[in-house]
């Protein structure tokens, strides 16, 4: 009885962490990001937006993003962590660079100090994700999203 209870268990285990696997890669996109900020000492100025907020930042085609996680300044700088899981990191890469020109002219305008940081913001991709950070610290920055992307 013990035996089929312990195999029972197992098998449940087993297809629950089968089941998370779909829904898993939400919690990928997340954890990467969170992953960036902590090692980027970026923990305090970043504030995570919700999925509403990043289609209004990236207007995404519908169905582009399979999962995104997007972190903004709390404060007046443009400092930004963004992980999005796409079957077309291209695309998804071409929407990331609009928004940077658009982040760029506000900061022109408002935080002129912040453009250097936008002109020289990280985006990195491979073929599931693209990876976008702007930082003050633009070498860390690109050794983070390369460590992230597995490069």
């Amino acid at each position: 009885m013990l035996k089929k209870f312990v195999s029972s268990i197992a098998a449940l285990a087993l297809l629950a962490g089968c089941g998370a696997s779909g829904g898993g890669s939400k919690a990928a996109a997340a954890d990467q990001a969170q992953t960036i900020i902590k090692d980027l000492g970026m923990a305090e100025k970043l504030e995570q937006v919700d999925e509403r907020v990043i289609q209004g930042l990236f207007f995404f085609d519908e169905g582009m993003v399979e999962d995104a996680s997007f972190y903004i300044a709390n404060d007046k700088s443009a400092d930004a962590v963004g992980v999005f899981k796409t079957e077309n990191p291209d695309a998804v890469a071409e929407y990331v660079n609009d928004y940077l020109k658009a982040t760029k002219e506000q900061m022109k305008n408002y935080y002129p100090d912040e453009v250097f940081k936008v002109d020289n913001a990280v985006v990195e991709s491979d073929s599931g994700r693209v990876v976008l950070i702007i930082s003050e610290d633009i070498e860390s920055a690109k050794s983070e999203a390369k460590k992230i992307l597995g490069k």
